[in-house]
């Protein structure tokens, strides 16, 4: 006896089709997702262990702020930096000494910078940025930010580029 196909079993299989196209959009979907979301993540900001020209070019020079000159600072923010004695002790590659307190610089002038390596943190003395490891206390980048150029700037040792 020979059986024939019914509309229950024409249903049942057009929905096996339709469950195969959706499953199939979505695999489509699911690695165009992936594929975007993986370049989007490669072509942001990356973060870097030393400091770049446009950490430097950021500050401004020469300005004031009401009656007072400042050397270097930003303008916008009212943040004006003044020498500190600190300032001639702190060398690129040595440990900071423990006399010297590790206080992070202002939210201002991290924002204002490049985007750094989150095991380092950049704390500022006067007029020098510098990056350092907490753990060790070590100093793996100085910026000079009244010297006259970038590559002084860098106690006159070039650092790497991005």
């Amino acid at each position: 006896m020979e059986k024939h196909k019914t509309k229950a079993d024409n249903s049942d299989m057009l929905w096996k089709f339709e469950a195969g196209i959706v499953a199939a959009g979505a695999i489509a979907l699911s690695t165009f997702l992936t594929v975007v979301l993986l370049r989007q993540a490669e072509s942001g900001p990356q973060p870097v262990s030393h400091f770049i020209q446009s950490d430097f070019d950021v500050f401004d020079r020469g300005f004031k702020v009401g009656s007072e000159t400042c050397d270097v600072g930003l303008a916008s923010y009212k943040i004006c930096m003044h020498r500190s004695p600190l300032e001639k002790e702190i060398q690129r590659g040595e440990i900071l000494p423990a006399y010297i307190p590790a206080l992070g610089a202002e939210f201002r002038v991290i924002v204002a910078t490049s985007l750094k390596d989150e095991h380092l943190r950049m704390v500022r003395y006067g007029q020098t940025l510098v990056l350092l490891e907490p753990e060790s206390r070590r100093v793996e980048a100085v910026l000079d930010l009244t010297a006259p150029d970038f590559v002084s700037a860098q106690n006159g040792r070039p650092q790497p580029k991005v």
